[in-house]
């Protein structure tokens, strides 16, 4: 049998799907703008980006990650959307796809936490699809 959600559970899970979705907006001005200082801000300190580039694996630290954002600049003309965010309670996971990161495809795939009042990324997955 299905349970009946009231009003204010209703506009509180809308507020939480808006609230998750500001670090994932940082994420990707970051990334347009090449701006490390914003990318850092999508991010718990500890965070950890991990994929597979170019068919090799890799595992950056927050700061690495940020040094490579800074070290190669604007991806102007990145595309990005959000296609799926799930959560409970103070926990949370994304999927975001980008195009033409400086000409290479992402699917991108977070866990977030909430921290006291904000949502952060504290991990990411993802796989580089071939260039462009």
């Amino acid at each position: 049998m299905a349970q009946m959600v009231t009003k204010a559970e209703e506009g509180s899970s809308f507020k939480a799907y808006d609230a998750i979705q500001t670090p994932l907006r940082h994420y990707i001005d970051g990334a347009r703008k090449g701006d490390s200082s914003l990318m850092r801000k999508a991010f718990i300190d500890s965070a950890h980006i991990r994929g597979s580039y170019a068919g090799k694996p890799v595992d950056w630290t927050l700061d690495e990650f940020c040094g490579l954002i800074h070290k190669y600049g604007p991806a102007h003309e990145v595309q990005a959307r959000v296609v799926t965010i799930e959560h409970s309670g103070t926990a949370a996971m994304a999927r975001l796809e980008a195009e033409n990161w400086r000409g290479t495809r992402y699917t991108d795939f977070f866990v977030l936490v909430e921290t006291g009042d904000e949502w952060k990324i504290a991990s990411k997955v993802f796989f580089a699809h071939s260039r462009a």
